[in-house]
């Protein structure tokens, strides 16, 4: 499946790009320690901090991951489980979008994390979404310090 919807927004969209970017080179500064200049070089700045990840699945995660994938394939969302601004950009439009992508594929055979982490207040994860048909999604799952949800995303497999 090529097709890609996104309903992705806030930060968790940036915790998962930053976790999955590669390390920086071996041989480099500290991190938050800035390298040397030469003259006339522009000063180099501390690489940002990577969010923690976790290979540990947390249940209540995996449970809300699994009732909200069904709740956009149903095309019928709960907006009181969204932040605010989460509830600003999933709109009805995203979300007849996000059914008429994955609504006829059925319950997914199988929802395995395939990385989780934090990026300051938002914890995230990312599921592979298998269907009986044998077609795969990634499913970005993000929620707020507070419970709220932050962040959904759907997406081809990498």
């Amino acid at each position: 499946m090529n097709l890609i919807c996104a309903i992705l927004f806030g930060a968790a969209l940036f915790a998962a790009t930053t976790a999955l970017a590669p390390p920086p080179p071996a041989g480099g500064p500290e991190p938050g320690v800035p390298g040397p200049t030469q003259p006339g070089a522009p000063p180099q700045m501390a690489p940002m901090a990577a969010p923690s990840a976790s290979a540990t699945v947390d249940p209540q995660m995996l449970a809300r991951a699994k009732d909200w994938f069904a709740q956009l394939q149903a095309g019928k969302v709960d907006r009181s489980q969204l932040s605010t601004s989460a509830g600003a950009n999933l709109t009805d439009a995203t979300i007849a979008n996000a059914q008429s992508v994955i609504g006829a594929l059925g319950p997914p055979v199988s929802f395995v994390q395939q990385q989780a982490g934090t990026q300051g207040a938002i914890s995230y994860a990312i599921y592979l979404v298998t269907f009986r048909d044998g077609k795969k999604l990634d499913f970005l799952f993000a929620v707020d310090k507070d419970g709220k949800i932050a962040s959904l995303g759907l997406g081809t497999p990498h």
